[in-house]
């Protein structure tokens, strides 16, 4: 990850639809083909809340293989999965998050330092682990975008 996504908030995402937690190590993100569009991304989507909808495409913007993923809860497409990244992509800034949340399909909350007065940030969040993707709640383990194609 580039270094200057560490002071970056880590954030917990939630389907907007039913309220599932989908993520517990979001971050805000910007769409660098469209800069308006709000978006979130993680490196690590709760496996058992989010899974793949349909097949993989690509876009008029790149040549990226992605797919829609959704929410295992209650159906609805919360955003996409890259799964074969492009070159072009691969070359410019970007987070490591190949997992994308569209803004209008989410919510998204700061979380919580271990003081608890402030926020954890991404350069103190460890690597992500098996735990990490079959946690659904827990941040206890956690001590340790901007620019998405």
């Amino acid at each position: 990850m580039h270094p200057g996504f560490g002071k970056k908030s880590v954030l917990s995402v939630r389907c907007c639809y039913c309220s599932s937690n989908i993520c517990n190590r979001g971050m805000k993100a910007v769409l660098l083909a469209d800069t308006k569009q709000e978006l979130f991304s993680t490196d690590a989507p709760l496996e058992s809340k989010v899974g793949s909808i349909g097949r993989a495409y690509s876009t008029s913007q790149c040549r990226c293989k992605i797919c829609d993923v959704g929410c295992r809860q209650c159906g609805n497409v919360v955003g996409y999965h890259v799964q074969v990244p492009c070159v072009t992509c691969l070359q410019s800034c970007h987070n490591g998050h190949l997992w994308i949340f569209h803004g209008n399909a989410i919510s998204a909350q700061e979380v919580p330092g271990r003081s608890g007065s402030d926020v954890l940030r991404w350069d103190k969040i460890a690597e992500v682990s098996e735990d990490t993707l079959a946690s659904d709640d827990s941040f206890e383990d956690l001590t340790e975008l901007e620019c998405i194609r």
